[in-house]
């Protein structure tokens, strides 16, 4: 990579489009880039840098509040230890989502299953055994 690009050769670089690098530009995640002679935008190493981490950061699946937050937080932690709290806090809520999913899962399987077992003299449009209440079709004797 040469010291300055512009900025179709970085969002080559970085596996995005210009009109990403722009956006973020306009909202603050990238500073202002410099400009050639005749208006391209330049990027310096310290641009090209902030651009890698921004579009990274978007790539782990950080939302643009999130990775706002992380660059222009005041805080005592650094970098590294306020992206681990927040990955910390995204991996918790993923394993609560996780932990429904299969809950779910588990609740179909298991009347996919009644209803594989359910005798073959039952009328054909029953499907009490998969519904979580009593019968009410008349066609069954699950009451």
């Amino acid at each position: 990579m040469s010291a300055r690009l512009r900025i179709g050769e970085l969002a080559e670089s970085l596996g995005t489009s210009t009109k990403t690098l722009r956006f973020y530009e306009r909202i603050g995640l990238l500073g202002s880039a410099d400009r050639s002679g005749g208006g391209y935008r330049l990027y310096d190493a310290v641009a090209i840098n902030q651009a890698r981490l921004v579009v990274g950061l978007r790539r782990l699946g950080l939302t643009i509040d999130e990775i706002d937050g992380l660059l222009h937080e005041d805080a005592k932690l650094s970098l590294r230890q306020r992206l681990m709290a927040l990955m910390d806090d995204k991996l918790r809520a993923v394993e609560l989502d996780l932990s429904v999913m299969q809950g779910r899962r588990d609740d179909l399987a298991a009347r996919h299953e009644a209803l594989l077992m359910t005798p073959r003299d039952r009328a054909p449009n029953c499907v009490c055994e998969a519904l979580p209440t009593a019968c009410t079709c008349g066609r069954c004797a699950k009451r």
